[in-house]
């Protein structure tokens, strides 16, 4: 087929991150097909050029450069979730200049069903804003068919919509690699590794994590927790409160910012559980990368967790600490139980939905 133009507008690496990786493969994966395919980076690090992505200097640059694409004949297809009011904002403008130009933009909506904007269907100002948005794309993708049934909810007709989860076999394609020494060590002296990927946000209960921490160590005492997955932004704030903690805690917890993706799998298939905080974050690769691998998950519910995934309830420390104490207890029987399963290739979907 005659080859397309696409400007991806999204998170890209660094740093890395669910959305960062799937753009990246999909990125590749239209490239490989003998497409064009630019990404438009509005993450942290946006204001750094770089041949690998179009850099994004402020908000009346991120305009030109909507607008510079589309007349060129590139198709747009924006990155947003139901949490970030810029996100929106961002999101929204690429929609419309799409359909300005007569070539309506495609939205990936990510996430679940707990966002702070998502979904509403009472008249409210984000009920609103999230139609405007709906209707002014020319397709939309979600992560899954809870999601499309939301979507379809604000009077979006469901042809427009599909579902095509973010984890795909390309995802688990890495060499492994040894880690900082003083992380190999953290790692040596706990034998029960527990994964968890955070950011110092209020969505990912971190308070509601330390007190479960607590309690699972003071029955634990080899167990070590690994935070990762704070930008840079971010992992200052979080170095500064832990310590305030007392020593004990301290020990039981390795604090690491946001690391590549071979080291950031390399760190997963060493651990004995993942522990999955947020419940807005719907189907997370994250999760689906750790069910893959063989290693138990722990994770709040949202209604959306995948099969195998032992649930407890989002607020609760306490059934939190209930259940990570069933899967350790449990821990062979429930690693035996998880089926592997050939996953689709949803990176390949995504490439025939942008060009299709």
């Amino acid at each position: 087929m005659k080859p397309v133009k696409v400007l991806q507008i999204g998170n890209y690496p660094p740093p890395m991150c669910g959305w960062a990786m799937q753009l990246k493969l999909v990125t590749e994966e239209l490239r490989r097909r003998g497409h064009v395919c630019d990404v438009l980076k509005i993450n942290e690090g946006r204001e750094v050029k770089s041949a690998e992505y179009v850099d994004v200097q402020s908000g009346p640059d991120y305009l030109r450069k909507l607008w510079s694409f589309v007349l060129r004949g590139y198709r747009l297809n924006v990155h947003v979730n139901g949490s970030s009011k810029k996100g929106y904002l961002l999101a929204l403008a690429a929609a419309c200049t799409g359909r300005l130009c007569g070539k309506p933009s495609r939205v990936t909506f990510h996430g679940g069903l707990s966002q702070y904007y998502f979904p509403r269907h009472d008249g409210s100002a984000w009920a609103w804003a999230f139609y405007i948005l709906f209707r002014s794309a020319g397709a939309i993708a979600c992560d899954s068919p809870e999601i499309v049934r939301e979507i379809a909810a604000y009077g979006i007709p469901g042809a427009k919509i599909i579902s095509i989860a973010t984890f795909s076999p390309q995802y688990l394609d890495f060499t492994p690699v040894r880690l900082p020494d003083n992380d190999e060590s953290f790692l040596g002296r706990h034998p029960r590794i527990i994964f968890c990927y955070v950011s110092f946000r209020a969505e990912y209960r971190l308070e509601e994590l330390r007190a479960a921490m607590k309690q699972y160590r003071s029955q634990y005492p080899e167990a070590g927790f690994v935070w990762l997955g704070f930008p840079e932004k971010e992992l200052t704030e979080a170095r500064r409160w832990v310590d305030t903690w007392d020593a004990n805690e301290r020990e039981g917890l390795l604090l690491l910012g946001n690391l590549g993706h071979a080291e950031f799998l390399s760190l997963l298939s060493q651990s004995f559980l993942c522990l999955r905080t947020p419940a807005c974050d719907g189907v997370a690769a994250s999760v689906l990368e750790s069910l893959a691998l063989g290693i138990p998950v722990v994770a709040s519910e949202n209604g959306t967790r995948p099969a195998g995934v032992v649930t407890y309830e989002d607020t609760s420390a306490d059934d939190m600490v209930m259940k990570l104490k069933f899967a350790t207890d449990r821990h062979a029987e429930i690693k035996k139980s998880l089926q592997s399963q050939r996953a689709d290739d949803n990176v390949g979907k995504m490439a025939d939905w942008l060009i299709g």
